[in-house]
Formats: structure tokens, sequence, C-alpha cells
């Protein structure tokens, strides 16, 4: 019996709110922002991201402060699939009320990567703990117009070793009827500390059967995506060809000897390009976090400035982060103007083609969205974020 009540604690609803009235709107956009204070999370829905008085509705959640960016939106619906509760959870914005619809309890936690295989089946894969020398990973097929679990398995991942033996899945992608999962090996160095081993490994699958048919090695960085619920770190283009980045820095894999850097798998092929690298530490001297796509072989990363933070400690709340335009063809990589921007690990990123809009929490206290024109590269101001905002988390567009 699904559990439609198990976290319905999750989102509840207050039917005004002190920073934004609320106002009937058909929203384009929401925003999942963590407020000062302590106070609760909320979503803010709005029309428009031009910098006007456009109708919002801000909606405060009673949940823990560090768990609802984790949400994923798809064509009317909000779902959230949660490591602490291994539960995978669907709601649907009705009115200005946010209403669970139904849920999964899964078997595993420590979900790490997702990836759509159509518009109806999501493939989410789990480091699979069982005890033994032998690293697995869970992979779950839900159909969510269902809500039920249509493929479920093992995979058996080799490599792991003493040192490094605990695996971080972070990219999958299917196509055909090959599953491509890429993964890398951390250890722990301490209570919140951990490194990276210096390979990472891409395994091919067959995804009817789950065998394992090939294993490519990479030695040019490591630790490949990341929690990729929270942010982008890879894209298909107009050819269909899959880009992606390893983060290795500080932040996230913390191997930060080896280069941030972005590689390619083009359509049709099993194997990782070897002849394409973009080394975007060696261009900036800094490593960066964060991959969007903005059409016609133009990209947006967004880097660390290691001049500017002590160490981990203030590495989140030190304004520090830039914003650079990638050339996938030639490799080039040029700064955006943009105020800098704190906080980690953020989904804020998006384009319509014409402009990029980048929400950004600046300095001053200022949380907004930014235009960035892809023609004129003219930075604008979009929308104007409530001022009890500390970070902005996420930004998805609804249509």
């Amino acid at each position: 019996m699904k559990r439609l009540l198990l976290l319905s604690f999750l989102f509840i609803f207050i039917l005004s709110c002190k920073q934004i009235p609320e106002k009937n709107i058909d929203p384009n956009f929401v925003f999942c922002l963590f407020n000062k204070d302590e106070k609760p999370t909320s979503l803010l829905f709005t029309e428009s991201l031009d910098d006007s008085e456009s109708p919002t509705l801000q909606i405060p959640l009673a949940s823990s402060r560090i768990q609802e960016r984790e949400y994923i939106y798809k064509n009317g619906f909000f779902y959230r699939l949660s490591s602490r509760t291994s539960t995978f959870t669907k709601y649907q914005l009705q009115g200005s009320s946010f209403v669970l619809l139904d849920s999964i309890q899964l078997k595993n936690s420590d979900f790490e990567t997702i990836a759509w295989k159509d518009d109806r089946n999501l493939v989410a894969v789990s480091r699979e703990h069982t005890g033994q020398q032998t690293t697995r990973a869970r992979l779950y097929q839900i159909n969510v117009e269902a809500m039920k679990i249509i493929k479920e398995d093992t995979i058996v991942l080799p490599f792991a070793n003493k040192e490094y033996s605990a695996v971080h899945l972070g990219l999958v992608d299917i196509e055909n009827d090959h599953l491509w999962l890429a993964y890398s090996f951390f250890k722990s160095t301490g209570k919140y500390g951990h490194t990276t081993s210096d390979t990472t490994y891409y395994a091919t699958i067959n995804y009817d059967s789950f065998k394992l048919l090939h294993i490519q090695k990479e030695t040019r960085s490591t630790y490949p995506g990341g929690f990729n619920i929270i942010q982008s770190y890879s894209f298909k283009d107009e050819q269909g060809d899959y880009y992606f980045m390893t983060n290795p820095g500080i932040a996230l894999g913390n191997n930060p000897k080896l280069p941030t850097a972005i590689f390619r798998k083009k359509k049709g092929q099993l194997l990782v390009d070897q002849d394409f690298m973009i080394n975007i530490s060696k261009s900036i001297g800094n490593h960066a976090y964060g991959l969007w796509y903005l059409g016609s072989g133009k990209a947006i990363i967004r880097n660390e400035q290691k001049n500017r933070y002590t160490d981990f400690s203030n590495y989140h709340a030190v304004y520090q982060f830039e914003y650079k335009l990638v050339d996938l063809k030639s490799g080039a990589i040029e700064n955006i103007p943009l105020p800098l921007d704190k906080g980690t690990q953020k989904e804020n990123v998006w384009s319509d083609r014409e402009f990029a809009y980048i929400a950004i929490d600046g300095p001053n206290d200022e949380h907004r969205v930014w235009k960035y024109n892809l023609q004129t590269k003219e930075i604008s101001k979009g929308i104007k974020l409530p001022s009890a905002t500390n970070f902005t988390v996420r930004m998805d567009y609804l249509k």
C-alpha cells in the first residue's frame, strides 16, 4: 500500500505570507529559497523573470531547511526523491496549495543521480550497502504516471579498492538499450572530510539484462557529475551529443590537484571521446561546479575563486562565485560581468536561447535574477527576490 501520508509533513501551506501577499497567478517559474534566521524554506512562484511588478506567490515550507532543493519538476508535477527517508513522492500545485498525490517507499538511500528515460519514466541510481567488498549500485525505474516501480536491479561495479572503497555515482544516461554510468571512488578523512581517487570510470551496461558490457577508465580528471537532483552537470546538445563535467575541487570531489573539465560522449557512441576535453582549471585557475546549456554550442559554468575563501568553513558564505561562458567548439572561456555570488550547489541558470537568466545572492544582500543577452553580451536586471532570502537554490521553468 502506497504511503500517501508518509511525508505529508514536508509541505504545510500558509494562506498568507508577511513577505509577499498571496495572489492568484498562473506561474511560469518557481524558485526555492532558503530564508534568513532559520525561517522555513519557501517556494516562490512568478509569472515573469523581468524586473517588473509581476504577480508573485510565496509559499513557506515547514520541513527541514536543507532538503527542499531536491525537488524534481516535470510536466506539471513536482517530485522529491529523499535519500534520508528513501521515499519518492509526487505533488501538484493546485491554486495556492501544494498537494501530495502519491508516494513510493524505496529500499535504498544515498541517491545521487537521476535521468529521464522518457516523459513517464524516471531512472534513479543509488549506492547499495551490502557489507561486501564488491561495490554495488541499485537502479530503480519509476513510472511517474502510475507511481509504480517497473524495473529494479543491482549493478555490480568492479575496481573498488581498500583505500577508496566508497562509490560516487555521478552521472547516468540511457541511449537505446544501453545504460551509461559515470562513477568514481572516495574515502572519508574525518567527520566531514573526504577525498576522491584520481580515476573516473565509465560503465556501459545492457539495460534489459543488466550485463556489464564495458568499463572505460578516465585519468584526466575525477569525480564526474554530482548530486544532480540539486545541480546540473550534464546536457545533450542539438545533435544529441552528451556533455558532462567532472568536479574534483574542494566543494565536491576534494581532489583539487586534478582539473575541473568538460567531456563529451557523442551520440550513438558507447565510449567517451578521448580527443575532446575542455580543461577549465587550466584556463581560469580555479575549480567550477555546475554546467548549463544555452544552445548553439555555448554553456555556462559557475566557478569558485580560491583567493577569496579560507577553507570549507567559510566557503559557502563568501561572495566568490563567478559565471563564465564556455564555447564548446573552441574551448574558449570568458567571464560574464555579474555580481559575485555565494552558496554552493545551486540550480539557478535558465535560458530561452535569447537570454540566460541567472539568480544570484549578491553583495549588499541583493537577491536578484540577472539577464545576460546572448547576442550583445549585455547585462540587465531581472526580478528582485524577497529581502528575507538568504540563498536562492533553485529556479525552474514550469511551462
